[in-house]
């Protein structure tokens, strides 16, 4: 009997994840470049051999997560899911690898709050958990799933503007930006502003 919920097994691996967690977190700095109305935030420098990545939507909902030589893990807060289930959630970093100590001592990614935790070791390849969650509790991740068009949606009604797909799919793809992607997406920011987000996320430029 498996100890997850199936929509876990929908995750894409570890490279592919953190692939997407680079790509929402450069599109979010492309069209929102007041950080703090951002959803989605990368780290590639977060510590020596670590990268973090992150969400936050301003009302209490949130994920955290960390790559290591290890693999990653990544631990979330579902205000909605935690008010419905109070007492379904209290085990979940129970049972967490003794390689991923460093990430449930970390102050900043709020463990105190915490309705699911998942990870994904790089000589097991497979996602595990040791709390068998409702898919409705991962909630928050729906965008791994979704990928390109997902986001594409969530964009447009969250910033409340008209976006095309294809630039989307582009930055999904890791493709390298430029002036004239950048444009298709938002004309109104330079390549030069987003220098600091581009190094920060470690995402491809273009050179010139």
């Amino acid at each position: 009997m498996r100890n997850a919920s199936d929509f876990i097994y929908q995750l894409p691996g570890i490279h592919e994840c953190q692939r997407i967690f680079k790509a929402v977190a450069m599109l979010d700095a492309i069209l929102m470049p007041e950080w703090e109305y951002r959803y989605y935030s990368y780290n590639a420098q977060w510590d020596s051999n670590e990268q973090m990545a992150s969400m936050r939507d301003g009302e209490g909902d949130h994920y955290f997560a960390l790559f290591d030589s290890s693999g990653v893990i990544i631990k979330g807060y579902d205000k909605a899911y935690a008010s419905l289930h109070k007492h379904q959630y209290s085990d979940v970093l129970q049972g967490v690898p003794s390689v991923f100590e460093t990430f449930l001592e970390e102050p900043a990614f709020m463990m105190d709050q915490t309705t699911f935790c998942i990870w994904n070791e790089e000589e097991q390849n497979k996602w595990t958990s040791t709390q068998q969650l409702p898919d409705e509790a991962y909630a928050l991740l729906q965008v791994f799933v979704g990928g390109a068009e997902y986001y594409h949606a969530w964009a447009q009604e969250y910033y409340e503007i008209e976006l095309d797909l294809q630039p989307i799919q582009h930055i999904f793809s890791m493709k390298p930006l430029n002036e004239q992607l950048l444009q298709a997406l938002n004309p109104e920011i330079e390549l030069d502003e987003l220098e600091e987000d581009v190094t920060e996320i470690g995402y491809p430029v273009q050179e010139e």
